[in-house]
């Protein structure tokens, strides 16, 4: 009361001055963090939903997302189409435009976001589209009396609202099968059809370059042939300059209905190089190409340590890769397990770095220098589409996976972006209550994680202070699994801390030394219930992070 009283009777010119100079900070701290979050809502019945999946920053500080636009469900089931659909939204967060690029004529683009550059300030979108098989869709059509025949690649140069001003577009021949009597085809149809599918592109050298895949209808019982790969080079007016196509079973990049990144192909200056799942459980595919497409020589990848946990059938998947420079890469995947001798399946998360010199003797990268995130006892994790970004110095990496993104047992779901050396040591963690799909660093130095509904905006210094990460709704540890059992797992970067759990009447219940990345707490003897648990540190006296544990 004593302050409100001293300002009262204080000169209003100087009071007005104070006022304005107090707005005025507010506006600047808003025009230079420009930290925000945008997000959309849906319900689980919802006929129409966009997934946010590949944020680009623009030269004019907006940033342009690519999405799915899954426009109908079925009326008894969960068969879904998809359109491609663009979001542009402003450098603080606003929406600017949105567009959906529906295609008439029974079309789908179910595996496949689109595309986005920018080139001399223009934005262009490529699109591809495949026969529609579901049934269900308004665009269906009979195929057993009009078979579709082609899918279809789209490029365009677009405006600021996202309106086509120039286009030109390509043909494919396609297999359109329908085994209606299979009952994963009946089940999800567009899922077993075969495809078009873009996995790949980037600009290198005024061009874009890119691998896509013709895929065939799903048919277990009557097996109709390989999948094929191509690579190809397409100029910014549209025009494909060169084009590859290499059969599955010597260039096999696994099940191409996953998901795939831009980063999955990426440059050096004599080579491609195109990192895959391999032939069989126990390795992962490099193939390198040179500048005219040729295949010129492939190496493996071969994963340490692959009887206990043994790795199990698609061992590499959701690959996504950077380039530190022309020798070095990192990568990150997720590996399918079986944890011996339980014969448990769980996921975990890995990043390697691989020296994938093409001049190296041996056809066999080393992957010594590795780590993993996510054991059979913290339960599964998911990788994002790209996972892994470079600071814009090229002295430290970003590593984000997602936590309790599949069990809606547990809620929230939650990821995790780490801070890493360029020799993958931890430097700091943070935890958002959400899954994210990519991550990308901005001009400015700030982060920007996209989920599927979401996409949010943060300064690199949360990493560096906790206040800071606070701020922006982020955490510097995180309990698990929540709802939990026997084990209540605490994970942090943070050292020097104390972890002190209190039940509902705030009795303290247990307190150890966090000295781990993961601590584990036996929580087998307590009851039942609501367990609130603190960081604390300064000898117990300044708590830095709290949460709530259910058991």
């Amino acid at each position: 009361m004593k302050n409100y009283i001293k300002i009262a009777v204080m000169n209003k010119n100087i009071l007005l001055i104070i006022m304005l100079l107090t707005l005025l900070l507010c506006r600047v701290n808003m025009l230079f963090s420009q930290e925000w979050e945008y997000s959309l809502e849906y319900g689980p019945y919802d006929n129409e939903m966009l997934k946010l999946i590949n944020p680009l920053e623009l030269s004019d500080g907006n940033i342009a997302i690519a999405s799915f636009n899954h426009y109908r469900r079925g009326n008894s089931s969960f068969f879904y189409s998809a359109d491609p659909a663009i979001v542009i939204l402003s450098s603080d967060g606003n929406e600017l435009a949105r567009r959906i690029f529906h295609r008439e004529g029974g079309y789908t683009s179910i595996t496949g976001e689109p595309y986005l550059f920018e080139k001399d300030g223009n934005l262009f979108a490529l699109f591809t589209y495949s026969p529609e098989h579901n049934y269900d869709s308004p665009d269906y059509f009979l195929n057993y009396d009009n078979p579709p025949s082609d899918a279809i690649l789209s490029f365009c140069k677009l405006d600021q609202e996202l309106n086509i001003i120039d286009s030109c577009e390509y043909r494919f021949p396609i297999d359109t099968f329908e085994d209606s009597e299979w009952w994963q085809w009946q089940d999800s149809p567009n899922e077993f059809s075969g495809q078009f599918i873009i996995f790949s592109l980037f600009e290198d050298k005024g061009d874009i370059i890119g691998g896509y895949i013709k895929t065939v209808s799903a048919d277990y019982d009557n097996p109709r042939g390989d999948d094929s790969l191509f690579i190809f080079r397409m100029n910014f007016d549209g025009e494909i300059l060169n084009k590859k196509g290499y059969a599955k079973g010597t260039h096999g990049i696994g099940s191409p209905r996953a998901h795939y990144t831009e980063n999955q192909i990426v440059a050096t200056d004599s080579h491609y190089i195109l990192y895959a799942m391999g032939d069989n459980s126990k390795h992962g595919k490099v193939l390198y190409y040179d500048k005219e497409l040729n295949h010129v020589t492939t190496k493996y990848i071969i994963q340490p340590g692959y009887n206990i946990p043994q790795i199990e059938a698609d061992p590499l998947k959701n690959i996504s890769v950077i380039k530190l420079n022309d020798t070095t890469t990192y990568l990150t995947v997720t590996a399918s397990c079986i944890e011996n001798p339980l014969n448990d399946f769980y996921n975990d998360v890995r990043l390697y770095k691989l020296n994938d010199n093409i001049e190296n003797a041996s056809d066999f990268l080393s992957t010594d220098n590795y780590i993993i995130r996510g054991y059979p006892e913290t339960y599964e994790m998911a990788l994002c589409y790209k996972g892994v970004e470079m600071a814009n110095d090229n002295t430290s990496i970003y590593f984000a996976c997602n936590y309790n993104m599949y069990d809606t047992s547990i809620d929230p779901p939650y990821s995790m972006i780490e801070w890493l050396n360029t020799d993958m040591d931890t430097i700091s963690t943070i935890f958002l209550d959400k899954s994210i799909e990519s991550i990308i660093m901005m001009g400015d130095g700030s982060i920007l994680a996209s989920g599927l509904h979401h996409i949010a905006k943060f300064p690199a210094s949360a990493f560096v202070s906790i206040e800071e990460a606070h701020a922006h709704n982020l955490k510097v540890a995180v309990a698990y699994p929540n709802p939990g059992g026997d084990v209540m797992n605490i994970r942090t970067s943070l050292r020097n801390c104390t972890l002190q759990v209190y039940d509902m009447q705030g009795r303290m219940v247990h307190q150890q030394e966090i000295t781990d990345d993961v601590t584990g707490v036996d929580a087998s003897n307590w009851p039942s219930g609501t367990y609130i648990w603190e960081l604390k540190t300064e000898n117990g006296k300044l708590k830095v992070e709290e949460g709530k544990w259910i058991k």
